[in-house]
């Protein structure tokens, strides 16, 4: 079960080295570096060098047999479409991540979302996602639960939002995106509760396409929890041909 979620030091907010992913896994890997526009946490556009990206794979690739893929982790933004359409129109990955990572004001990890009105910022964020499916070509759609991660929130709050997550999931599913099982956010951020939510409401809707990613930004993260999620996966009647 390959890691679909991962980073490297050519994502803006990570130092990890391909190798370190390499000599501790002996399968392939790929790395879903983050292309974040008008990124707030930042202030500014965080943009992957795409020629020097490729270039380091293909020397890895020489020494490690082809086991490194390309990916890339689009942070949509809605006013800044055309500008993403435009940059990914003439590079090549092998898997691409759809995020909303933030609002234009703030990341939805920004400390001081911790403080906002959880309602307000879940519907916001929730509003946001339905949106971005679609815009772009993707994959995999990430983290459903990015936007309410610094939330305490338990599944009878989250099925208040239930037939706004069933459209999110049937649009996913129609636009062929694999839903994300995020161990980041299962484990680190403990919505663990709300994933067996998701499962059981995108199964319902006939989604037969999962991915499974660490968010990795460092080696201490690679394939976190993936035994756990594997239990989950057999648990769910969910099939290795299922996953990408």
């Amino acid at each position: 079960m390959r890691d679909n979620h991962l980073h490297t030091h050519f994502s803006y907010d990570s130092d990890a080295d391909f190798q370190e992913y390499l000599d501790s896994f002996d399968g392939e890997i790929v790395t879903t570096e983050h292309y974040d526009v008008s990124n707030p946490y930042s202030q500014q556009d965080d943009v992957p060098d795409y020629e020097a990206y490729s270039a380091e794979i293909a020397k890895l690739n020489e020494k490690y047999g082809n086991r490194v893929k390309k990916g890339i982790e689009i942070g949509y933004y809605q006013p800044r479409e055309a500008d993403i359409i435009s940059y990914l129109a003439d590079k090549d990955y092998d898997l691409k991540l759809l995020s909303v990572h933030h609002n234009g004001i703030n990341d939805y990890l920004d400390e001081e979302v911790a403080d906002m009105d959880k309602q307000a910022i879940m519907q916001e964020y929730l509003d946001k996602l339905e949106y971005a499916i679609g815009r772009v070509d993707a994959d995999v759609l990430a983290h459903f639960d990015y936007g309410f991660r610094l939330f305490e929130v338990s599944v009878e709050e989250l099925k208040t939002y239930e037939d706004q997550l069933r459209r999110i999931f049937q649009k996913m599913i129609d636009h062929d995106l694999a839903f994300e099982l995020n161990s980041k956010s299962m484990y680190l951020y403990h919505h663990e509760h709300l994933y067996l939510y998701a499962i059981d409401l995108v199964k319902e809707l006939g989604c037969h396409k999962y991915s499974i990613g660490s968010d990795g930004h460092k080696l201490e993260h690679f394939r976190l929890k993936f035994d756990r999620i594997q239990e989950i996966l057999e648990e769910k009647g969910i099939r290795e041909e299922e996953i990408i």
